[in-house]
C-alpha cells in the first residue's frame, strides 16, 4: 500500500508542475461556469457537486500535445482558485477517439481529481496503479476534436485516494482547452 501512496502522490507532485506553465485567461473572475475569454472550459461533477475550473487570471486551464520518445502524450487540466482540480494524461495519444484509464496495469493514462486543503493536498486518481485494485470502474476520456490548436472531448472516472482509501466518482466531465 506503500508503494500505492508514493506512486499516487509522485503523479500529484508531476502534474502539477507539469501543468503551471499552461495558459492562463482573464474573464469574469470564476464568478460563473462560462467558458473563459479563449473559449475554454473545464466542468464535471464530482461526488455530486459540481465542478467548474475557473477562468481568471489566478487559476488554470490548458493543455499541451507533445512527443517524447516518439510517443505523443496529451495532456489537460483546469482548477478553481481554491486549488481543486482535474487534470489528465494520455500516453501513446493518436487524435479524436477514446482512451481509457486504471483498466489494466500496462496503461499509462492517468486521470485525477484533487483538492487542496491550506498547504495539503488529496487526490483520486484512476490509474495504471488503481488497476491493481480491481474493484474500480475505469476512467474514460474520449477526444472528440482536436483542431485549430483547441482539444475538445469528455470524461468520467471512479478515483482512489490511497491516502485514506476512499474512492470519490467524477461524471458528466466535459473540456475545451486551448493548447500551448
Amino acid at each position: 500500500m506503500k508503494t500505492i501512496k508514493k506512486t499516487i502522490s509522485l503523479a500529484f507532485v508531476c502534474f502539477l508542475v507539469v501543468f503551471t506553465g499552461c495558459n492562463k485567461n482573464n474573464d469574469d473572475g470564476g464568478a460563473t461556469a462560462t467558458t473563459g475569454a479563449g473559449g475554454e472550459s473545464f466542468t464535471a461533477t464530482v461526488a455530486g457537486a459540481s465542478f467548474a475550473a475557473s477562468t481568471d487570471i489566478a487559476s488554470l486551464i490548458g493543455g499541451t500535445i507533445s512527443t517524447s520518445n516518439g510517443m505523443s502524450i496529451a495532456a489537460g487540466q483546469g482548477s478553481t482558485n481554491s486549488g481543486n482540480f482535474i487534470n489528465f494524461s494520455i500516453i501513446g495519444y493518436n487524435g479524436p477517439g477514446t482512451y481509457n484509464t486504471g483498466n489494466n496495469l500496462t496503461n499509462a493514462n492517468i486521470i485525477q481529481y484533487g483538492e487542496l486543503n491550506g498547504t495539503t493536498a488529496s487526490a483520486w486518481s484512476s490509474n495504471l496503479v488503481t488497476a491493481v485494485l480491481g474493484t474500480l470502474t475505469p476512467g474514460e476520456i474520449v477526444i472528440t476534436s482536436d483542431t485549430n490548436g483547441v482539444l475538445e472531448g469528455t470524461f468520467s472516472f471512479e478515483g482512489y485516494n490511497g491516502q485514506n482509501m476512499t474512492t470519490k466518482m467524477i461524471t458528466g466531465g466535459s473540456f475545451k482547452i486551448n493548447l500551448d
